[in-house]
């Protein structure tokens, strides 16, 4: 019967550890060559990562964001549901081409938030600050470089009360 414990007791130890790991962000850097600028991000590639998102954090550092991985290019939805901050939002094809941005979208913290969408198909989506699209004159069709998706052991620091 111990034995039997044991066992049980290790199978879901090691559920709980795949849990917790599918909640670590990967590392990476978006660089956008035209504008001299680089974006380190935390990488969210799974469904648990895409959900939790930048939720409940209540700042963001600058040249900071995150970058959503999907598996496929599709028209990408996004909400703003207990974001706590004002986010700027680029939509990305596969090849490294913002297809689609939005700008200045304002947290939801009650009731209703509004969904919105990519204009075109993206397999990325990466969250800045809002201002910094238009600050850095970032705009559809240009070209960007997504470097080092790496795991991390342990969460970027990308907000400044983290």
């Amino acid at each position: 019967m111990k034995k039997y414990f044991y066992i049980v007791f290790i199978l879901l130890m090691g559920i709980v550890h795949a849990n917790e790991n599918s909640n670590i962000f990967g590392y990476g850097k978006v660089v956008f060559t035209k504008q001299n600028l680089t974006i380190e991000v935390d990488v969210a590639k799974t469904e648990t990562q895409r959900s939790r998102g930048l939720m409940y954090r209540d700042s963001l550092k600058q040249e900071k964001g995150m970058l959503f991985v999907f598996e496929c290019e599709h028209i990408q939805r996004v909400w703003m549901k207990n974001t706590l901050i004002p986010l700027d939002i680029i939509f990305i094809s596969k090849q490294g081409k913002v297809v689609s941005i939005l700008k200045e979208l304002q947290p939801c913290i009650k009731g209703h938030c509004n969904i919105y969408e990519s204009t075109k198909r993206a397999k990325y989506m990466l969250e800045i600050n809002a201002g910094v699209i238009d600050n850095k004159g970032i705009a559809v069709g240009q070209m960007l470089k997504i470097e080092e998706m790496a795991l991390r052991p342990e969460r970027l620091e990308i907000s400044e009360g983290l």
